[in-house]
């Protein structure tokens, strides 16, 4: 018997710790547990060293954060069996959108060689796989593609997780305020980052053209807040915290491009981060969710959304189809107008948003903890 070590990289990463990093550590804390049936392992242990590893060399060894411009967790073998996992290869397929100077092509070249050492890649999606293949040189045969599930706190009883309409809704469902930000009834909703596949720019035009309000959740948008002066001599106003000015990092062209484009349109809300809890009532009270990318590993934001009933609009590219099968609707991702009225169609036609909120539902348990669990542990073995 073996013990299982996986490296926990939110310890010391505030940024994984909102990315996909830390989702999948969340989704192996929940499903990895004393209770799972393990062909082999003793124990689990998740560690934010290598320290316990190096102790116990017939070991299992998961890695689940893989940066390749940063300098690799280890170039060397120091488990029985290792493991890595890959989300996806964006940034090197992509790289005029992403650059990086000599230390960031020395880092690859080491994460390259580092890689030698794991017996088994582990991805989230087909097309993710096709990409490790093409530009990290991995053999086919070494990679195994296991689909993500749902955090448990998304498919709780105790959460109200069926389509509703917006009128019919419990109260306690809904979010009024946020943070001191006030949101609206009827809104559209973006989850996620702000990189250049995310396409935020087309985004921001569609909303423009439909003219809808958008709210914007995710770790990256935190400094964009809308917040209250505070006074006692007059009554409150809002602000935007932000400049594009601020974001001078290469990778950030897109993200001030974007801020450009929304200016202090009060179309468009920012939550920065928001937990669970209050995420899955915005998905709950959302008209749609918009995910519109140019690629992705996976796109987290429709299985959450989809696990709630929202229905969701995403870009026509391999990836999606994959994942949503036909569950969703689908966009050009570089035609502002096509996005806006695949958005009109939903966020007005309550039979096509009930419609695709179902089927986006059913989709959604395809995703399941007993396949993951099952497919995770015999990618591992």
């Amino acid at each position: 018997m073996n013990n299982l070590y996986i490296f926990n990289p939110t310890k010391t990463d505030q940024v994984s710790q909102f990315r996909g990093g830390g989702r999948i550590i969340q989704i192996l804390k929940e499903n990895l547990t004393v209770e799972t049936p393990r062909r082999g392992v003793s124990t689990i242990k998740f560690v934010t060293n290598l320290s316990s590893v190096l102790s116990h060399p017939s070991s299992i060894f998961i890695n689940p954060s893989f940066s390749p411009f940063q300098p690799p967790l280890t170039l060397k073998r120091i488990a029985e069996k290792q493991i890595q996992i890959v989300f996806d290869v964006i940034p090197l397929k992509y790289p005029n959108h992403f650059p990086t100077g000599i230390k960031g092509k020395f880092n690859l070249f080491l994460n390259k060689l580092a890689l030698k050492n794991y017996d088994k890649i582990i991805t989230i999606s087909n097309h993710s796989k096709k990409d490790i293949v093409q530009y990290l040189k991995i053999p086919e045969s070494k990679i195994e593609v296991v689909y993500p599930t749902l955090g448990k706190i998304f498919t709780s009883n105790v959460i109200l997780n069926s389509f509703q309409d917006l009128n019919k809704m419990p109260k306690q469902v809904r979010i009024e305020q946020y943070n001191n930000i006030t949101i609206p009834q009827n809104f559209c909703l973006y989850v996620g980052d702000v990189n250049w596949n995310k396409n935020l720019v087309n985004l921001a035009r569609a909303i423009k053209i439909i003219n809808v309000t958008c709210v914007f959740v995710g770790k990256a948008f935190e400094s964009l807040k809308v917040k209250k002066l505070k006074s006692s001599t007059k009554k409150p106003s809002n602000l935007q915290t932000f400049k594009p000015s601020n974001f001078i990092h290469p990778w950030q062209k897109e993200f001030r491009d974007f801020l450009t484009e929304v200016g202090d349109d009060k179309r468009f809300i920012f939550l920065g981060y928001v937990p669970d809890s209050q995420l899955i009532k915005l998905y709950q009270q959302a008209r749609l969710n918009v995910l519109t990318s140019r690629d992705e590993g996976f796109g987290f934001s429709f299985l959450e959304a989809a696990s709630q009933s929202c229905p969701s609009v995403l870009s026509d590219i391999e990836v999606f189809h994959e994942i949503a099968g036909s569950s969703a609707a689908f966009v050009n991702p570089d035609d502002p107008h096509d996005i806006a009225n695949k958005i009109c169609e939903i966020y007005f036609n309550n039979d096509l948003r009930n419609k695709l909120g179902k089927m986006a539902k059913e989709r959604s348990l395809f995703f399941s903890k007993d396949k993951f669990k099952r497919d995770f542990l015999k990618a591992i073995m």
